[in-house]
Order: C-alpha cells, then sequence, then structure tokens
C-alpha cells in the first residue's frame, strides 16, 4: 500500500456537488481517496493523520488577484496562516519595463523558492497600447494565465485606449486566455480630480467621490462591448456598484460574451463610512470603498452566483495616490488581505446562510477554473493536488493588526469578530499552518502553469 503523506479523518468534506462527512487520503502530493472510512487503512503508516471531527474540510484557498512581487515570502506566509495555497498574482513591471521583460523577471523570482505557497502568474500590462500579438504569444509561452489591463490611472501613463484594449483582447483571443480589465473610466475621473483640487477638495472622502460608482459601470460595458467585437474572454476586477453587476448579468443572458466575474473581500465587507475613521488612510483602494446600496449587491451577486470569485487585492507595495485629491505624504493606495479572505468570507457568509459549497466555490474552484488550474487546484477529488484546509467552525476571534503576519503592520479588518478559525492547511499534503503557526519545515511553493502546459508544475 503507497505511504499516504495526510490522512484528514472524519470531516465534513465541502465538494461542489454539497458537503459530505468521510475521509481524505494524500499520497505522493495529490488526493488518492474521498470517502467515508477510506482513511483508516492508511493512518497506521501516514506521515500526518488529522482528526476532523465536527470541521470543515476545504480545499486550499486560490486568492485569483493580488499583489505580491515586493515580497513574495511575507505574503507567502500571510496567504499561508489564512487557508490560501496558491496564490494569483500579478507581475509587478517597473517604470518603463515592458510587459513581457516583467513577466519573465516575475517568473524568475517566484522559481528561486521565497514562496511558502504556490503562484501562479498575472501579467500586468502597463503598456496597453503598445504591447504586440507577439507579446501575448510570448506571453502564452512562458505561462501567463491572463493579461491585465487598465481602463483608469491616465495620471501614470497605464491607461488603455479603446483600440489599444481591442488589440489586446484580439490578441488574447488568438492564444486563448482571457484579458483581465480594471474599469473605471480614467478620463472622467481625470475631470473630476481636476474639479476637487480646484474646490479645495482632498482626503480620503474627496477620494472616493471622484471615483464613484456611475465611471466604474461605464468602464464595465465598454470593455463587455470590446470583449463582445473580438470574441475575447473577459474577467472583470474587482466589481463594486450595482449597475457594474447589472451590466455583466446582462451580457451573460444575452449569451455573446464569456465573463469572468470578481469581487474582493473589502467590497464585501467595508462601506465608504469607512473613509471618516481615523483609519481612513489605510483603506484608499480603486475602485473605493462604497456606500450600503452597493455593498449589499456586491454580497447579492455572491449569493446568487454572478460572481465567480473572491479576491483580496491584497498589495505587499503601496503606491501613492494622485496628490491633487490626497495631498499628504502618506496618503497611499493598497490593502491587506491575503490570509483575511478565506476566513473573514467564511465567517460573514456563514451567518448569512450562503451554503458553504458556494462560498468554497468563490474562494477556491471559480479562481482555479478562471485562469486553468483546476483540476489540480480549487476543489478536493482524487487526482487534485492535496491542498486542504481544515476549518472549524465554532471558535470566535478578533482580527487584530497582525494576525496574518504580512508585515504590513496594518489590517483593513482590524476590530472584526470573525467566527471559525483554520485549524490546518497543507501543500500537497504536507503540513504548511496549524492553528495560527507556520510549520517548522514547510514546503515550498513553486511556480503553476496553466493546464495548456501539460507540465502543471515548474
Amino acid at each position: 500500500m503507497t505511504t499516504a503523506d495526510l490522512v484528514v479523518l472524519r470531516g465534513h468534506v465541502v465538494t461542489p456537488e454539497g458537503v459530505r462527512t468521510g475521509d481524505v487520503v494524500v499520497a505522493d502530493g495529490v488526493v488518492r481517496a474521498v470517502g467515508p472510512d477510506v482513511g483508516a487503512p492508511y493512518a497506521a503508516g501516514a506521515r500526518e493523520v488529522v482528526d476532523a471531527a465536527g470541521c470543515y474540510l476545504l480545499p486550499g484557498g486560490v486568492d485569483p488577484h493580488c499583489h505580491l512581487m515586493a515580497d513574495l515570502g511575507q505574503a507567502s506566509i500571510a496567504a499561508a496562516l489564512g487557508g490560501t495555497t496558491t496564490a494569483l498574482s500579478f507581475s509587478l513591471p517597473r517604470e518603463g519595463e515592458e510587459t513581457v521583460s516583467a513577466f519573465q523577471r516575475a517568473r524568475a523570482q517566484v522559481t528561486g523558492g521565497e514562496s511558502l505557497i504556490d503562484i501562479g502568474l498575472h501579467a500586468m500590462c502597463y503598456q496597453p497600447n503598445e504591447l504586440t500579438g507577439a507579446d501575448v504569444a510570448r506571453l502564452t509561452e512562458l505561462g501567463a494565465d491572463a493579461v491585465k489591463v487598465f481602463l483608469a490611472y491616465p495620471e501614470l501613463g497605464i491607461m488603455a485606449t479603446g483600440d489599444g484594449l481591442h488589440r489586446v483582447m484580439t490578441a488574447a483571443k488568438r492564444a486563448g486566455i482571457p484579458v483581465q480589465v480594471h474599469c473605471e473610466d480614467g478620463e472622467l475621473i481625470e475631470a473630476l480630480v481636476e474639479e476637487a483640487a480646484e474646490g479645495s477638495r482632498s482626503g480620503p472622502v474627496a477620494f472616493a467621490e471622484v471615483r464613484p460608482p456611475v465611471l466604474e459601470e461605464v468602464a464595465v460595458y465598454r470593455a463587455l462591448a470590446i470583449a463582445e467585437l473580438t470574441g475575447s474572454r473577459v474577467y472583470i476586477t474587482h466589481l463594486s456598484s450595482t449597475g457594474a453587476i447589472g451590466h455583466v448579468r446582462r451580457a451573460r443572458a444575452g449569451g455573446h460574451v464569456e465573463i469572468g466575474a470578481e469581487a474582493c473581500l473589502h467590497h464585501l465587507l467595508l462601506s465608504v463610512d469607512e473613509y471618516t475613521s481615523p483609519a481612513a488612510g489605510e483603506l484608499l483602494v480603486a475602485p473605493p470603498l462604497r456606500t450600503s446600496e452597493h455593498v449589499d449587491a456586491v454580497g447579492q451577486a455572491l449569493a446568487d452566483g454572478t460572481l465567480d470569485t473572491v479576491g483580496s487585492d491584497h498589495s505587499q507595495q503601496r503606491t501613492a495616490v494622485d496628490e491633487r485629491i490626497c495631498p499628504c505624504r502618506d496618503a497611499e493606495y493598497g490593502i491587506a488581505g491575503i490570509g483575511a479572505r478565506l476566513p473573514l468570507l467564511l465567517s460573514w457568509g456563514l451567518a448569512r446562510g450562503i451554503p458553504i459549497e458556494r462560498l468554497s466555490h468563490v474562494l477556491s474552484t471559480g479562481p482555479a477554473d478562471s485562469f486553468g488550474y483546476g483540476p489540480a487546484k480549487g476543489r478536493i477529488a482524487p487526482g487534485s493536488d492535496g491542498d486542504l484546509v481544515v476549518w472549524d467552525p465554532e471558535p470566535e476571534w478578533t482580527v487584530d493588526a497582525d494576525s496574518f503576519r504580512d508585515g504590513t503592520g496594518t489590517s483593513p479588518y482590524e476590530g472584526r469578530r470573525v467566527k471559525g478559525r483554520v485549524r490546518l492547511v497543507s501543500l500537497r499534503g504536507r503540513v504548511l499552518a496549524r492553528d495560527g503557526e507556520m510549520a517548522s519545515t514547510p514546503e515550498r511553493g513553486r511556480l503553476v502553469v496553466p493546464r495548456r502546459d501539460t507540465s502543471g508544475h515548474e
């Protein structure tokens, strides 16, 4: 009999088909058996046996939206402690660096072994109007799972024009990868920023006011229209408003566009009211936090299946905000959340009666499948990677600034009460974290690539 790496007994195993009480056996890094009483024959000789009675057993979290390259090692610790075993990080172009070179540099960083979790890479495009079809083909060869472009940030010089987005989508269609789009109308935001500056309005509240929901709605409609023209798969990042979500629903109903829809944790749990708090400077994200009407709409989109994924938008490196709207020296974009994503979403969702299999979908299965990492990632099934989370639904605790040890020293969720705790996290069957502490000799993460590359790992 094969020696098992890990045997988990008597857990409530969460699958897309529902929750079933049973055992999971992991050997040679992959799930070998799932079901009632399948673990007993392997337990005696297993390297690790865990009794998960009363706990849920979920697939390791897959975070579809994070910016980790500035400190990959520290970010991976936070991810592991929060039950995320695979993070899909954007490459981080330097000023003037073209997209392929930035991706190659990120790829080398991941393969250098700094991360304790598995990492897949999105290609961040800061020069969208210059990206060629050959560039997109090369990114695909290198293992990029998507290309990200922005319809905002003209002040940074990274905003795509309509024809630029059309060219990228056309090339991505040929290459067979999705295009991720940050949807805010940058030209109109620029006009509102100038108006605010002329009126001497600045600070976090003004930051939100110059990026109103209607400008997200306009940009989402535009991105979906260009995707329909080109036949490209489009993935709308961090949806945050009622109207934008409505555009996604209508486009799907029309059947002419293949759409991935994402929200981020902060748009589910936080509101614009935070911008009047003392911690407002730590919560500057784009799109900004919204009013309760829009927060509720994002929650409904999660519950009814509109959303495919929930990301963290975690950033290890904060970026200076346009000084015209936030002139204070320490005003920066970026939010910490990769460790908080899984436990806080489970606590929030279960309290609202959302089935745990639906929550597991947006935390794991949906992100993995959206970018080509399933079935190895995002599910508990024979042949899938042995990435598991044992989740105890009963303990209650309070988030503090260092709950997930990401090195930022802050948490946008500080003070929030959480019900349920991650008890154990495994990566390919080796224990990565247990009861809030990293394993003494954790498994090292790998670069993972979409399944169009049959090697699967490097």
